[in-house]
């Protein structure tokens, strides 16, 4: 078999066990399923690439732990910080932030999961990866072509049908900073509540003050207000049109925020919030 061939399965093999192990540690944590990864299916692509990596970097130190340890450390978190970096610039947030941990890069890495990432490089290298070797060689080469093309297809599809929700997701945060912005347009002419007040209660609920500025205009008898008001709480039902796949992602990455002013990730949070909410 080709080094291609034998890669790509060693990818899908360790993106599946990634996805295993983060699955059921983050499922411990919540005390509910958890379907961990970027992806929807059983796969977290990142733990094939990172394996893939460790493979070709620290499979020639494998007669020395420490080498591995210390190589794998290395390379993994080299590897998280891209891909942080890489979602961030592709989508517009934040999947995951370490600011709080101790011996943290700009959120991005820190030390307690580089070191778990070292002890995971050293299973690996000198472990696991000597085991699903020995496991392939003894399995029928056909049945492995099948499943690499089937595995190909399935998370070319994911990966579309994922990138697709998440374009959607980045509309409704954009949607949901115009009608934010408009209604403050219209409560500056109706004056209903004390400046704090008014961002207090926006914050909270933008549906019910939408409401209340539609009756403050209704008073006034001033139908384009009106008009423009019906038009705001249109935008705002299609924002509480749900996808399993945002929810999904949101119960995978609990600390999911968007990466660009405080503002919009307030507005973040609140579509975050309202889509995450079951029975709205």
């Amino acid at each position: 078999m080709s080094i291609v061939y034998n890669y790509m399965l060693y990818f899908f093999i360790y993106s599946f066990l990634g996805w295993v192990c983060e699955s059921i540690y983050c499922s411990c944590l919540q005390k509910k399923i958890i379907n961990r990864g970027f992806l929807n299916g059983p796969v977290c692509p990142v733990y094939g690439v990172g394996a893939l990596i460790i493979i070709r970097g620290c499979w020639s130190y494998r007669d020395s732990m420490i080498a591995v340890f210390i190589s794998g450390m290395v390379l993994t978190s080299l590897l998280e910080y891209i891909t942080s970096d890489i979602l961030e610039k592709l989508f517009h947030a934040k999947w995951w932030d370490y600011s709080n941990h101790k011996c943290n890069i700009n959120g991005r890495v820190c030390l307690l999961n580089s070191t778990m990432f070292g002890f995971m490089s050293v299973f690996v290298i000198e472990f696991l990866h000597p085991f699903i070797i020995s496991k392939l060689d003894m399995m029928n080469i056909t049945v492995l072509y099948v499943f690499l093309i089937l595995a190909i297809i399935a998370m070319i599809v994911d990966l579309i049908i994922t990138a697709k929700a998440l374009d959607s997701l980045t509309i409704k945060v954009d949607s949901l900073t115009a009608i934010v912005d408009d209604m403050k347009k219209i409560h500056s002419k109706f004056k209903l509540y004390e400046d704090e007040e008014f961002l207090r209660r926006l914050k909270k609920s933008p549906e019910e003050v939408a409401q209340k500025l539609k009756i403050a205009s209704s008073k006034y008898g001033d139908l384009d207000i009106q008009e423009k008001i019906d038009e705001m709480q249109l935008k705002f039902s299609a924002l509480k049109q749900k996808a399993i796949i945002h929810r999904r992602l949101f119960n995978a990455f609990p600390n999911m925020r968007s990466a660009g002013t405080k503002k919009r990730d307030a507005h973040f949070q609140y579509i975050k919030k309202m889509l995450k909410e079951k029975n709205r």
